[in-house]
């Protein structure tokens, strides 16, 4: 069979677009100094210019007169005098010290009022007291400690990647900026392939998200709606620590050498920008801001899909004949999760099942059909009576659990009926080997894509003599574990594995996601139908979403919550089509 091209990263040197990414002050972020840090730190020993989202060492030359980034950067470097950034309070303490704008990005509520002390602000932290001080304004407020300045790396990672005209190392900067200590950083206009890579290209893109992590953590992980109940589920700290991992731990995958066409290992990552998707097509000054795009399209899809339901399981959802199957646990909208795997099948439009491609095969989980598992409860909370409006969570099991068939959930007694079978769209009316739930930030699904997930990050992959993430984790026996509190950064991986290996591979019937994800920003972002194809890939597995008569594609939901994020981010959006 034809394989999908793999996609490389092959390095980070291209410059980020700066003009049209602006990093913004939102509304309820903390208010950070708009003075530049050439300026800020006009009076500082280098070692005390300390950054803001930045490697501090970055920020180290802004104190001898650095006028280039990121020392022309309002706000991001500035003169430390001790060990914690500058308290503000503009805010109640209910909203500046909540888990997702402040603990959960390493912060602390400290007083910012001389009518109140750091004890009584302690009691405001994650939403736990909502009377004096918790409710006045500008009594409390949240801080975050920075980090003591860090020396410039001597040496960077080395990856080596497969690419048309054989192996090639990709060097980090610092191996370069160690033997030329004394030279001065370069702006980024000034950037080139011998002095900077990988890590550089990450610090950057980071740099944007970082920028806005308090309002990108309250719009995305603690949601008016749910009352904060979801904010322990996704945290920032998790999203960006993993991030960095997939971005700079490739997995590696068996593959095809595009000039030989012999079986090799391909490095596959998440992918931010400085690569192309054919060796033919020319590096673009937009190369910063296809990453940022593609980190936008990650977080949209996984708040639609279960950040926004405060549920790292796959809520129930898709009513028949006017009834809630239990036995959607066996595939919602029209999909099977037992014979199941990746959407290949479904590309090909074969059958409702997520079977795993011909001659990917040795993938698939055996289905043990007396597995037992149990979802966790989901978070929703209504926003207007306080009361739950979520379906009980998930469950597998042997038939002889149950008597043999399931029922359907009654929201009117917050509980499941058993009065009679009731029929999921494939006909299922037992949960026996059901297990296969989604699960994960963009929730992997079905027997196949469990067993890819073990083969390349689980036990399997440690068994066989493969480098694994997590090589004490069976994802074929223990599904759950990836919303297990063990590895509470382990939802966020699974969903980035899925998004590498699945969506920026997808090439089906000439629609290329990396050429698509190009095309859409040289565009101007204009292209709506592009976030339904993306959202159509992931949710159904076709780029022509509905996928089959019957499956629910909430198209307009889910081009505003990938408007939300980019907004977020930065961007100023165009009328979109």
């Amino acid at each position: 069979m034809d394989h999908p091209p793999f996609h490389r990263q092959l390095s980070f040197y291209n410059l980020f677009a700066f003009s049209i990414v602006t990093i913004v002050a939102a509304n309820n972020q903390r208010n950070l100094s708009s003075t530049p840090g050439t300026e800020a730190c006009a009076d500082c020993t280098p070692e005390r210019c300390v950054s803001t989202t930045v490697a501090s060492n970055f920020c180290n030359p802004c104190a001898t007169g650095q006028q280039y980034w990121p020392c022309n950067l309002p706000g991001e470097c500035y003169c430390s005098y001790g060990t914690t950034r500058p308290r503000t309070g503009t805010e109640t303490a209910v909203d500046a010290c909540s888990t997702a704008a402040c603990t959960s990005i390493g912060g602390k509520c400290v007083s910012s009022s001389a009518n109140v002390n750091d004890d009584h602000c302690k009691a405001c932290e994650d939403g736990k007291q909502a009377w004096w001080p918790c409710n006045i304004v500008g009594g409390c407020s949240c801080e975050v400690l920075t980090e003591e300045p860090t020396k410039a790396p001597t040496a960077q990672p080395i990856l080596t990647t497969s690419t048309a005209s054989g192996t090639a190392s990709a060097t980090d900067a610092g191996a370069n900026q160690a033997n030329q200590a004394n030279q001065p950083t370069l702006a980024p206009t000034e950037l080139s392939k011998e002095t900077n890579g990988d890590l550089e290209g990450m610090l950057v893109l980071e740099a944007h998200i970082t920028a806005n992590k308090v309002v990108l953590a309250r719009e995305l992980l603690l949601s008016p709606s749910m009352n904060g109940a979801n904010a322990n589920t996704f945290t920032y700290i998790g999203f960006m620590e993993s991030l960095k991992q997939m971005i700079l731990k490739p997995i590696m995958v068996e593959g095809k050498d595009p000039k030989t066409n012999e079986d090799i290992e391909v490095p596959l990552v998440f992918y931010i920008g400085d690569m192309t998707t054919e060796s033919t097509l020319p590096k673009s000054s937009n190369e910063r801001v296809y990453g940022l795009v593609n980190v936008a399209l990650f977080l949209a899809t996984s708040y639609s899909d279960s950040l926004s339901n405060g549920s790292c399981d796959e809520i129930n959802s898709d009513i028949v004949n006017g009834f809630l199957p239990i036995s959607n646990a066996c595939g919602q909208q029209g999909m099977s999760y037992q014979g199941t795997a990746t959407n290949s099948d479904l590309r090909q439009g074969d059958s409702p099942s997520l079977v795993c491609a011909p001659g990917d095969e040795k993938y698939a989980c055996t289905v043990d059909l007396n597995m037992r598992a149990r979802a966790r409860s989901p978070s929703i909370i209504s926003s207007t009576s306080g009361g739950a409006d979520a379906p009980g969570p998930f469950y597998c099991g042997p038939k002889t659990d149950y008597n043999g068939f399931t029922g359907h959930w009654s929201f009117e007694d917050n509980e499941e009926i058993f009065q009679s079978a009731k029929q999921n769209k494939l006909g299922r009316t037992d949960v026996q080997g059901c297990c296969f739930w989604g699960r994960g930030s963009v929730p992997i699904r079905g027997t196949c894509a469990y067993g890819k997930l073990n083969y390349y990050l689980g036990k399997r992959a440690a068994d066989e003599g493969r480098l694994a993430m997590f090589p004490d984790i069976d994802f074929c026996q223990n599904p759950g574990a990836i919303c297990s509190d063990q590895h509470p950064d382990l939802k966020w991986i699974a969903g980035l594995f899925r998004w590498i290996t699945e969506i920026q591979e997808y090439d089906v019937d000439g629609f290329n996601y990396m050429r698509q994800l190009r095309k859409y920003v040289d565009n101007g972002l204009k292209d709506s139908n592009f976030l339904d194809s993306v959202s159509g890939i992931v949710s159904q597995g076709c780029h022509k979403p509905p996928c089959r008569a019957g499956a629910q594609f909430l198209r307009e939901e889910k081009r505003a919550n990938f408007s939300k994020i980019l907004k977020i981010l930065g961007f100023t959006l165009p009328y979109m089509n």
